[in-house]
């Protein structure tokens, strides 16, 4: 199983600094996990983050491998990776205008992701950015790469599925 880096250290903070959030915290991920725990590694999906803000490259940091773990995907730190799903962090509304070019990139219109039409926006700027916002980040994850499992509402409001048809 993959290290919870990110997630212990954040836990270990908040055990110090809030007993009450850190406790909620943990109770919501041990959740999460327990849910997942049948599904092995191997059968999880590939899941590539890309930032609007920064020219569409990948976007790979401890904080965001612990989100992707917990919500059930691998998160990958590279196009030529072959995602089974691909995310992209918008930054603002020139997105939609911007997003032929990356639907055209020779690398990722081949991916799995794009030919089985898994491509969604999340719709919040900061995502995996803030340590307040842990929690909601992987719920926004887990529903986009663990559908099946996960419902809290936040799809059209934190992240929208990008229909290529």
């Amino acid at each position: 199983m993959h290290e919870l880096n990110f997630y212990t250290q954040l836990l270990h903070t908040e055990q110090q600094a809030n007993p009450e959030v850190a406790e909620q915290l943990d109770e919501e991920v041990n959740i999460l996990i327990h849910k997942l725990k049948f599904i092995p590694e191997e059968a999880r999906p590939t899941l590539l983050i890309l930032s609007q803000e920064n020219e569409f490259e990948p976007v790979y940091n401890e904080q965001i491998k612990d989100i992707s773990h917990i919500a059930g995907a691998l998160l990958l730190a590279d196009k030529t990776d072959n995602p089974s799903i691909i995310c992209i962090v918008q930054d603002n509304e020139s997105l939609y205008g911007e997003i032929t070019a990356l639907l055209e990139d020779s690398l990722l219109s081949r991916s799995t992701a794009l030919q089985n039409n898994q491509l969604y926006i999340i719709q919040k700027s900061n995502f995996g950015q803030s340590t307040a916002d842990f929690l909601a980040d992987i719920e926004i994850c887990a529903e986009i790469v663990q559908p099946k499992y996960f419902v809290f509402g936040r799809q059209d409001h934190d992240w929208i599925k990008f229909d290529m048809a």
